[in-house]
């Protein structure tokens, strides 16, 4: 009787340290992956989901107040925009707002995080858990801001190609997208802007 329930309690550890073996053996895999595999993974396509949750990420930053809060993405994408294998993260976002201030409609590019980048870097670690969360948050993501510009009026599409984003939106009469005298607002109907990025800047190409 002893000897069976032996060999039962050594069949039952063997199970449980293949079972762990399975679970550790992609992470494993991963930390073992040659440098030019991993170079090349960084080519790969990107899930719109990774895009979307790393502008979530980012938005944590701007400080909600009464008038203006709840910052969100209404758009996420990706393209190699400097054509150096990695791409960038293009996405627009938004926030609710009262009063009359101009609706934030922000076209943003982030870029990949550099070792020991000064952009996520809080300015006092420890002092605020949501700061360290949002600051650890947006190092998991890989990604950072690195330029905005506004979008006056409701966005149709964007697409990508080269250097270029397109936003195709449209213009209207009185909108809070674009308030006279804050911003050149386009006469009304559909336009497609294009810009051209470059580390730190977007600019109208069109």
């Amino acid at each position: 009787m002893y000897e069976r329930k032996h060999w039962q309690a050594i069949g039952l550890r063997a199970l449980v340290a293949a079972m762990a073996l399975t679970v550790a053996a992609p992470l494993l895999a991963q930390d073992a992956t040659p440098a030019d595999a991993k170079d090349e993974a960084k080519s790969e396509p990107m899930s719109y989901d990774k895009a979307r949750r790393a502008a979530e990420a980012s938005l944590r930053l701007h400080p909600g107040t009464d008038s203006q809060y709840d910052y969100r993405p209404l758009w996420a994408g990706n393209a190699d925009l400097d054509g150096d294998g990695r791409p960038e993260i293009v996405y627009l976002y938004t926030a609710t707002q009262t009063g009359n201030a101009m609706q934030l409609n922000e076209l943003v590019v982030m870029t990949p995080l550099a070792e020991g980048d000064a952009r996520v870097q809080a300015a006092s670690p420890g002092k605020s858990a949501y700061d360290d969360e949002t600051y650890a948050l947006i190092r998991a993501s890989g990604y950072a801001d690195d330029a905005a510009v506004h979008i006056p009026g409701d966005m149709e599409a964007i697409t990508m190609e080269g250097d270029r984003i397109r936003v195709t939106f449209n213009s209207t009469r009185n909108s809070k997208l674009c308030v006279r005298g804050k911003v050149t607002c386009p006469p009304e109907g559909q336009h497609a802007w294009v810009y051209r990025w470059t580390p730190g800047k977007l600019t109208r190409a069109d």
